[in-house]
């Protein structure tokens, strides 16, 4: 008999914890939608202060951007906007004087909808990619080398290598072309022009500074490309 006792005390107790688990586990669901219910709402509302929402860390996945946009903000998600802006919003990207650090940098990025994918805390670079589905043209890379490391602080030489996602093929050349008559807006010369069905090289060359343009198809068209920076 007190074993049979025993065996329902145990039962019991086992049923009671189960439901005060499925009851958390509820909670802390209903808990994330609540979350993500108050960050979408306050961005529809024009709020960025929400200093009361969970702060976004390197794993997490961007819901809304909390940062305000300012002149010297970099923007990652790029439809919408004309060729034109999205070389002005990369060419903010290449303002890097010389004794910025990596963190103080990252602060202008305003990720809206990217997620952060790789970050070393001791290098100056980070890689995206679009979390939301009708995201079609990104910053998929931003890297800053001094000479040849991606340093926490740039030290005044070196150069910037970005990267832009694109879907569509016919807008993948015609960002490329835009990039490529802002490079030699900047004294740059053409010395290599090598173009393919889905693919463009272009090499640049100004005194001893050169720079190079690629595009290449990797299920979208991936536009990558470096500038010297002498901040």
């Amino acid at each position: 008999m007190k074993t049979k006792s025993i065996i329902r005390i145990i039962a019991v107790t086992f049923t009671v914890v189960s439901i005060i688990g499925a009851t958390t586990a509820c909670k802390k669901q209903n808990s994330g939608k609540e979350t993500r219910s108050k960050i979408e709402e306050s961005t529809r509302n024009g709020n960025s202060d929400n200093t009361d929402l969970p702060p976004l860390t390197e794993s997490t996945e961007v819901l809304a951007e909390t940062r305000a946009i300012t002149d010297d903000s970099i923007i990652l998600r790029l439809d919408g906007m004309t060729t034109d802006e999205i070389v002005d919003d990369l060419w903010r990207a290449t303002n890097v004087q010389e004794g910025t650090y990596s963190d103080e940098y990252y602060e202008k990025i305003i990720t809206d909808g990217c997620t952060l994918t790789k970050r070393k805390d001791d290098d100056f670079s980070w890689f995206f990619y679009g979390s939301s589905s009708d995201t079609t043209c990104y910053i998929s890379r931003i890297s800053v080398f001094s000479g040849m490391k991606c340093d926490p602080t740039f030290d005044g030489t070196g150069h910037i290598a970005l990267e832009v996602h694109v879907e569509d093929k016919d807008y993948a050349f015609e960002v490329a072309e835009a990039i490529v008559a802002k490079i030699q807006s900047e004294g740059f010369e053409i010395n290599a022009d090598r173009k393919g069905e889905d693919s463009w090289y272009v090499g640049f060359q100004c005194d001893r500074k050169t720079c190079t343009l690629q595009v290449n198809h990797v299920g979208d068209y991936v536009i990558s490309f470096d500038f010297p920076l002498n901040g």
